[in-house]
């Protein structure tokens, strides 16, 4: 595979967790550290949970693919278009055996360099609304952009002007995605008041949970009681907030067990528990095994699967 040599070992460990078998890729092309794009890569379903470190946006081209981004489930088709933020936690389910996509990964730097008003509103855009269902116009349009991008990007080692080019292109790639995400999300009807309290609660979960595990905080935040608010949580969601919140935890200590070394004690400190067996205890009652035990079913896990 083409390019396949220029990746460094961190890049290629970080894709190979994000479910990526690079060696079973149509095509393959990067500038630098700032810009990674895969076009039909082989996809092995993995349902670890994994942190994103860039900005990815995924197109899908063909059958589909079933996951979750931060706890909120997602369902590709063809035509869908995912974008997931640095720092959300991706799961994948299930990918139908004809499933082709294209992948695009943006370094926040790049990101940045749109100007603080355009990341913004994409950060905003993207964290209420992650999936897109296209029409075949705009699918068109997306592929286009993608076909000059890889053109550009063969031939970069005799384009002098090349920095300049990948960002007047990424600007017009996000000039495009400013107009899926505005068309999406302009016109709709106000949401009613547990909605509006939901999505300000998850805001505020998403940015402390780490710290703060207690429903009163985030009540206090909001200047709501905690009984009203979980109340009103539990109306638009069919969970309770003390459940979002222990959700968000978990999934960020199954991440930490599977994707990175972090001893257990660390994760602890990570987390802010005053003690590893109270870390411990909290999450097998969640999980229904102990944090080493489930690294350890993990690691199992992946060895059966390299021996298939």
């Amino acid at each position: 595979m083409a390019h396949n040599e220029r990746l460094n070992q961190q890049r290629l460990e970080s894709l190979q967790m994000s479910n990526f078998d690079l060696t079973r890729t149509e095509w393959m092309e990067q500038f630098g550290e700032d810009l990674l794009v895969l076009h039909n890569p082989h996809f092995n379903v993995n349902w670890e949970p994994y942190r994103m470190k860039y900005v990815l946006v995924a197109i899908c081209h063909e059958g589909s693919g079933f996951g979750a981004v931060n706890l909120r489930s997602f369902r590709l088709q063809k035509n869908s278009l995912l974008i997931v933020l640095p720092s959300q936690i991706i799961q994948s389910y299930e990918v139908s055996a004809g499933f082709k996509g294209s992948f695009i990964l943006i370094s926040e730097r790049l990101l940045s360099l749109l100007g603080q008003g355009e990341a913004y509103l994409f950060y905003k855009n993207a964290e209420t609304h992650p999936l897109y269902q296209l029409d075949d116009r705009m699918a068109g349009v997306l592929l286009s952009y993608l076909d000059l991008l890889h053109k550009l990007l063969q031939i970069q080692h005799s384009q002098p002007n090349l920095e300049e080019a990948i960002h007047l292109l990424n600007k017009l790639f996000f000039v495009l995605m400013g107009r899926i995400t505005h068309a999406s999300t302009s016109g709709t009807e106000n949401p009613l008041r547990e909605n509006e309290v939901m999505m300000q609660f998850l805001q505020l979960v998403k940015l402390n949970y780490r710290e703060h595990h207690d429903v009163g905080f985030y009540a206090d935040k909001m200047n709501i009681s905690a009984k009203y608010m979980t109340t009103l949580i539990k109306k638009a969601s069919g969970k309770s907030a003390l459940q979002w919140i222990e959700d968000y935890v978990i999934l960020d200590a199954k991440a930490q067990l599977s994707s990175t070394v972090n001893t257990i004690q660390q994760i602890t400190f990570d987390l802010n528990f005053p003690s590893q067996s109270l870390f411990a205890r909290y999450f097998k009652r969640a999980v229904g095994m102990s944090p080493s035990d489930y690294r350890d079913s993990l690691r199992v896990y992946q060895i059966a699967r390299q021996e298939q």
